[in-house]
């Protein structure tokens, strides 16, 4: 086998080399989550652009209303922008812009605002009384579905590598993700 890792180890009378052959290849081929993950940081940015946009309504419900002393201060200076929105460094630094940062490899992810990210002291101040990021269980759901999906594409690399799963055909996993 490739790289270490998974290894499936199944005996059977008769033998079931071809089955054990499939395993091994699927588990060698999920080895690398990079395709999941970049995946995941599209998601990550939409989720984050309709927060903005949403003033917070899109997953926390809303973004507590500013103070009416900040929110004279910022009217005066910085009139009609929208709560979560100074400079536009914040919103820049967690949709994909400016002060963003995404590192991904084959196994691990991180996504939103870089270390040196102009926005993070008020990025800091902001998110202590209003949550940036915060979605619903039903937008949760929406990284379990890419998930199922790349899954089946897994899978449906090894078909056509035998008889594992009796002729070409890889199963379909429903509800591996949380009954998807």
């Amino acid at each position: 086998m490739g790289e270490p890792g998974i290894k499936f180890d199944l005996s059977s009378d008769p033998p079931i080399d071809g089955m054990v052959w499939a395993l091994d290849k699927l588990a060698d081929g999920v080895s690398d989550f990079t395709t999941l993950l970049e995946g995941f940081d599209t998601i990550f940015r939409s989720f984050m652009t309709k927060q903005f946009e949403s003033q917070g309504g899109f997953g926390a419900g809303g973004w507590q209303a500013l103070s009416p002393a900040y929110d004279a201060w910022k009217q005066e200076h910085y009139p009609g922008r929208p709560i979560g929105v100074l400079t536009g460094a914040l919103r820049s630094a967690m949709t994909g812009s400016d002060g963003y940062s995404a590192e991904i490899t084959r196994d691990s992810a991180s996504y939103g605002m870089s270390a040196g990210s102009a926005a993070t002291a008020y990025g800091k101040h902001f998110a202590a009384r209003r949550p940036v990021i915060a979605w619903s269980g039903a937008q949760s759901r929406e990284f379990q579905k890419f998930s199922q999906v790349w899954l089946n594409t897994e899978l449906d690399k090894v078909k056509g590598h035998g008889s594992a799963f009796g002729g070409s055909e890889v199963p379909n996993v429903p509800g591996v993700f949380g009954g998807l």
